[in-house]
């Protein structure tokens, strides 16, 4: 495949198949030219087991991101919920001794995914484990209980981080919304909270309809509405994913670029979109299908 993302200076990538081995992720990802990479780490379904890495696939992975710099992410499984259980009244912490011991399963799992990316750190890039916050009946307990879990995980060093993802409003979910998501993080401890950053997909903003992103404007209210609720130095990546469903349809669904509700008219935001990240620096991820990474070649291509 002929890259042509080389030539941008938007920090895009992928999310990419893996196979046990980061170097075999990495190679792909310089391969296609990417910028950005994530991929799950072990079973996307089993949160309390994770694929144990050895260091000869850790130093060859780091050899090649010393020549080929790029931001490094690892997705946690979907079924993590750091709330606890998704039904009422089953909340972790709150006595119930098999939902308790479930959720430091998960968390120890957690801990040492993070001490593995966070070894793929450098000074001039960004990386981290993406977590899906959880969900619960009552949201208002739901989302102190996620700050409470949060601070009882041992981090294993300054530049292990943990990103909570924003969801598209279905169901229970949690984290629906930009103050949702500063809820939690005011509610994690001081010593803790450097470690917490926020990744935002572009399809659940959409899903849960707060954000218009097919206007320019919408994504510049965004933008402020970020930095002034939780400052634009805490957006560490953004999932960019276009929608399959209409505005504010409280459901998850991606699309590829072009092929779904966000941006089926034109670029222009999209457009704006990444040129914002290149001014905040926010790498970002593709979802979808790898072809995305041509049309983001070809976007910047028609616009340089």
């Amino acid at each position: 495949m002929t890259s042509l993302m080389l030539e941008t200076q938007w920090e895009v990538g992928s999310h990419l198949p893996y196979n046990g081995k980061i170097s075999d992720v990495v190679l792909m990802g310089v391969k296609h030219g990417m910028y950005t990479i994530q991929f799950f780490m072990g079973d996307p379904k089993a949160a309390w087991k994770r694929d144990k890495i050895m260091d000869s696939d850790i130093e060859l992975s780091k050899n090649l991101m010393n020549k080929f710099p790029i931001n490094f992410f690892s997705h946690f499984p979907f079924c993590a919920n750091l709330a606890g259980k998704a039904t009422k009244g089953s909340l972790v912490w709150n006595g119930d001794v098999t939902i308790d011991n479930k959720v430091r399963g998960m968390l120890r799992a957690l801990e040492y995914e993070l001490d593995i990316v966070s070894k793929f750190k450098t000074s001039t890039n960004k990386a981290g484990v993406i977590i899906h916050p959880g969900s619960n009946v009552n949201r208002e307990l739901g989302h102190w209980k996620v700050s409470e879990t949060i601070n009882k995980i041992n981090f294993p060093n300054s530049d292990s981080y943990l990103l909570l993802e924003n969801c598209a409003g279905e169901g229970n979910k949690l984290c629906r919304t930009i103050s949702e998501l500063a809820l939690v993080l005011n509610n994690i401890e001081e010593k803790k909270v450097a470690n917490v950053k926020v990744c935002i997909d572009t399809a659940h903003l959409w899903g849960q309809g707060e954000y218009n992103l097919s206007l320019v404007e919408e994504i510049d209210r965004l933008f402020e509405e970020f930095d002034s609720e939780i400052g634009l130095e805490n957006l560490h990546l953004i999932h960019l994913n276009d929608a399959g469903v209409p505005l504010g349809a409280k459901r998850d669904v991606h699309a590829c670029l072009g092929q779904g509700h966000i941006w089926k008219e034109n670029f222009d935001s999209l457009h704006h979109l990444l040129t914002k990240c290149t001014e905040y620096q926010i790498p970002l991820v593709l979802e979808t299908d790898i072809s995305d990474m041509i049309t983001i070649g070809r976007l910047w291509k028609n616009s340089s």
